[in-house]
């Protein structure tokens, strides 16, 4: 049997298949070849085209519109709260694993959590879009998205913070990263430095963790598990893909696998109808960005009329306790200061510097009514915090309560 050497993606040649040629004699004729007219140049350039990223990237926004529309409660402008996002199809593990709501994992890819989340996430999916989609397909770089993106939830549910909600399509967006680094080291790969480079400047410093702008925690398993699903799929076609071959096999069975993750993720958001308004009425509670007081006129003006239409917002309650503060009547502040506390603690809008705030003014208050003791009790848990808030700082400095 003759010898044949293995490639990646490459078929090799055997040297009994050469030999089995019959040699062509310069004397017969030329082999009447069909000639083919070269595509029009604008037709040309429309197929490269990425229009499977352009429909899916107006799809996302789209997406978002209807989380502002529909939003109940919000983490700042243009930023939908807690118990929207979870009522839109956030995933996290206390719903998926506890309430079995498993429709999470495919909703949540498609969700954001604010317009700068949405325009990160656009930016980097165009650009890759632009460099993969055309050499590999709308079928295999919609497979790689979609299954990325389900890797990615599944990671975040198992290996993420038992509290946490997770929503974004960056663990898809970093499948197709990771698939475009890979299929970059095809010997006919289209700009591969520029492939490589592009790739690597972004999935690197999405796997590092970090806090993003206003407290929201990068889901780095997320990213994770998306990076490792779209090398995976990636690698395999390098081995299966011939170097002959212009477009990747089995293109049937990709298209079809990102129809069933397309069908999936339809099913799932008419699942989440069912259990929006029970999620989303929570939210209603918390007081919206346009009544959210802007100074400090504001807050003395409006504390007494936000602590009566939202009772169990505890911002509402520090406002009121520090409207007191400020007429030095302590011993009317103490009250809304200690509710404060109380119903920030598993409140997800009582973020963390607004709950050291509120402990270090209600330890004030309880020291200057003359309870020193207690006071230190209380600041106990700030004073070793080298992270701590300015205010919250001024603050246990002014009462001298970490001396």
């Amino acid at each position: 049997m003759a010898s044949r050497t293995a490639h990646f993606g490459k078929r090799a040649v055997t040297a009994a298949s050469v030999a089995a040629r019959p040699a062509r004699s310069l004397d017969d004729p030329p082999a009447r070849t069909l000639a083919v007219p070269p595509p029009h140049p604008v037709v040309r350039f429309f197929s490269r085209l990425p229009w499977f990223t352009f429909a899916l990237s107006a799809v996302l926004a789209a997406r978002f519109k209807a989380e502002l529309a529909h939003a109940t409660d919000w983490l700042g402008v243009n930023a939908p709260g807690h118990f929207s996002l979870l009522a839109m199809g956030a995933a996290g593990r206390e719903q998926v694993l506890g309430q079995g709501e498993w429709w999470r994992l495919f909703t949540a890819t498609m969700l954001h959590g604010s317009a700068g989340h949405l325009a990160g996430n656009l930016v980097t999916f165009l650009i890759v879009g632009f460099l993969l989609e055309p050499m590999i397909g709308v079928g295999w770089f919609a497979a790689i998205y979609f299954t990325g993106g389900v890797a990615g939830a599944v990671l975040s549910i198992l290996l993420g913070p038992p509290g946490m909600l997770s929503v974004g399509a960056s663990g898809a967006i970093m499948a197709t990263l990771a698939a475009l680094f890979t299929l970059s080291f095809r010997p006919d790969a289209p700009r591969p430095n520029v492939m490589r480079r592009t790739a690597a400047g972004s999935l690197f410093p999405a796997l590092i963790p970090s806090v993003a702008k206003g407290g929201a925690i990068v889901d780095i398993n997320a990213h994770l598990g998306g990076c490792m699903a779209g090398a995976a799929i990636a690698f395999l076609m390098l081995i299966a893909w011939d170097d002959a071959d212009e477009t990747p096999p089995a293109r049937r069975f990709a298209a079809l696998a990102a129809g069933f993750w397309v069908a999936m993720t339809a099913w799932a958001f008419m699942a989440s109808t069912a259990t929006y308004v029970r999620y989303a009425k929570p939210g209603l509670d918390y007081i919206p960005p346009p009544e959210m007081p802007r100074d400090r006129d504001a807050m003395m003006a409006d504390s007494f009329s936000l602590v009566a239409k939202y009772p169990r917002d505890p911002r509402a309650h520090l406002f009121r306790g520090l409207y007191f503060l400020d007429r030095r009547d302590i011993a009317d502040a103490e009250p809304y200061l200690r509710d404060a506390m109380r119903l920030g603690e598993n409140s997800p809008v009582m973020t963390r510097d607004f709950a050291d705030w509120t402990r270090a003014m209600l330890a004030f208050s309880v020291r200057a009514l003359g309870r020193p003791d207690e006071a230190r009790g209380l600041s106990a848990p700030l004073c070793g915090n080298g992270d701590l808030d300015p205010r919250t700082r001024r603050t246990l400095d002014i009462a001298s309560l970490c001396r």
